[in-house]
């Protein structure tokens, strides 16, 4: 008999969390990870000598407060800071939209970029996208729906509209309705375009607006506690960066006797007759356990991981074809002084500033003209970004008076047209700076180092396929039971005993935890545990 219950491929914080589930209910677990620490892409790292930061995910906010408190988080190291600006939106014209925490100086802030009835239409684009999560009847706690059953809740005219608007319509779309101000759709648009290869004119752009009022409302029908506001946006920090979690959540697995194994990278499943029974290590040696979970993308478990043969051939010609079209790159600084943020009036603002999560976003028009330039393999300068300083929550990340900032930078696409990543590799890295230098006017003078990862890189060294860090685009076509595709949904697979759970499967939700979680309450409905 095998010495494990379960086998978890890829300690990431998916894994992590449906590890601790699964070890909780009594099944014996073993968890394989090919990096020196656990986390995936939710790690803090040194990145320049004596400078450490969140080197591939900026944040947590998305993390399901049922989770955190069920592993216990805080009691196994995790401390978090929650920064007083919701949100921090810089505009390639020099400007800024602060979100300030009192509601009257966020409104003024709001006003002074809007246009006549673009504060009523700001509220009716909340009030459209939660109304229509309402509808839907969603949860991401329960078994993925298909599109057929979601549409069939939409009766009525005026709500039929609504659908049709967010999963055949662009976030243009929703936005031109509502508002006027390019500022205030920037804002918006520069959301909706934050993970996925799409422009804000291409149909299906908006859905990615409805994935927060989806968790909220599937949270509070479920009775998890949790805070909201009228943005419906989170903001916390965790002390360490973002590997600070992950680190935790391996310290609640190994509480309950969940093995975690480093530098343990798995080369193949071991399947027979269309049943998996263990795994296969590059070093050659071979583990058994009537169930695998793997935390990995979809398409790398479907055609890399699961042997020849052992699946239906049209599933594993289906797999061949999924797509991922990353599109995100990391710029890293290292920095000798304090950034000073145009915007910011006095030291107190700007303090404020470097305590939360930031973005540069382009106009619409320009955010259409990067897509249009990453499908044709190109990638503008005019890129969008999303960053966060880590050590400005914990300033032991960096030498005394330094800082480390962590970029997210869109519109980078794999494959290029031209040339290779490793030669544009300086070119981007100086464009990004370029872009911050409008918002941020001493960030030239200050700089003592700059890191770029690639999507190549992200794909080698952190198994993100294409630099996809939400393993395939969150867009209609790729959600419901349709994700990752039809007849793989709700984390099994046609392999028996093989079972997913990373953030290619429904909802995504990035470091939600969720897909880990119903990863295991599937699991633990389909055996009990042996040990």
């Amino acid at each position: 008999m095998s010495k494990y219950d379960v086998i978890i491929v890829g300690a990431g914080h998916s894994g992590l969390v449906a590890g601790f589930y699964l070890a909780r209910a009594g099944l014996k677990v073993l968890m394989l990870e090919r990096s020196y620490q656990v986390g995936g892409t939710c790690i803090t790292e040194e990145v320049f000598p004596g400078y450490r930061g969140s080197s591939i995910a900026n944040s947590c906010h998305s993390l399901d407060p049922r989770i955190a408190g069920d592993m216990e988080l805080e009691r196994h190291g995790l401390k978090l800071t929650h920064p007083a600006l919701n949100s921090l939106t810089l505009f390639s014209n020099g400007d800024a939209l602060v979100m300030w925490p009192e509601r009257e100086r966020r409104r003024a802030e709001m006003e002074r970029l809007a246009e006549p009835g673009d504060m009523q239409g700001f509220s009716d684009v909340m009030q459209f996208y939660q109304n229509v999560a309402k509808k839907m009847g969603v949860s991401f706690y329960d078994p993925a729906p298909s599109l057929e059953e979601v549409a069939a809740r939409f009766v009525e005219p005026a709500d039929k509209e609504a659908f049709n608007l967010v999963m055949f319509g662009s976030v243009a779309d929703v936005l031109d309705r509502h508002l006027k101000s390019p500022w205030l759709k920037s804002f918006l648009a520069g959301t909706a375009m934050a993970t996925n290869l799409v422009g804000p004119r291409t149909p299906g752009s908006g859905y990615i607006l409805l994935q927060r009022p989806l968790q909220e409302e599937s949270m509070r029908r479920s009775g998890v506690v949790f805070e909201s506001n009228e943005l419906m946006m989170k903001n916390a920090s965790p002390i360490g960066g973002v590997g600070a979690v992950t680190q935790a959540m391996a310290r609640a697995n190994e509480s309950l006797g969940v093995e975690i194994r480093l530098e343990a990278p798995v080369r193949e499943l071991l399947c027979d007759n269309g049943k998996v029974r263990g795994v296969v290590l590059e070093s050659g040696e071979e583990i058994e356990a009537a169930r695998v979970l793997a935390n990995v993308n979809p398409k790398t478990v479907l055609t890399k991981l699961v042997p020849a043969n052992q699946m239906p051939r049209e599933i594993e010609e289906r797999a061949k074809k999924l797509t991922m079209h990353g599109s995100s790159s990391k710029v890293h600084l290292a920095l000798k002084g304090t950034p000073r943020f145009n915007r910011a009036e006095n030291d107190e603002e700007n303090t404020q500033f470097l305590g939360t999560n930031f973005r540069v976003v382009p106009s619409i028009d320009v955010l259409q003209e990067s897509y249009n330039e990453a499908t044709m393999g190109r990638w503008s300068p005019h890129v969008t970004i999303s960053g966060v300083v880590s050590s400005a929550a914990d300033p032991d990340m960096t030498p005394p008076g330094c800082h480390f900032m962590s970029l997210s930078v869109r519109g980078t696409p794999y494959h290029l047209s031209n040339g290779n990543w490793d030669d544009q590799r300086e070119a981007l890295g100086n464009a990004v700076v370029e872009t911050l230098s409008r918002n941020i006017g001493n960030i030239k003078d200050i700089i003592e180092g700059i890191s770029v990862y690639t999507p190549v890189d992200l794909e080698r060294n952190y198994g993100m396929a294409e630099g996809n860090g939400a393993h395939g685009d969150i867009v209609p076509g790729k959600i419901f039971d349709a994700r990752p595709m039809p007849g793989c949904s709700n984390y099994t697979t046609p392999i028996e005993g093989l079972f997913m759970c990373g953030v290619g499967n429904w909802p995504g939700n990035f470091m939600s935890g969720l897909t880990g979680y119903n990863a295991s309450r599937k699991m633990l409905g389909t055996f009990h545990p042996a040990h």
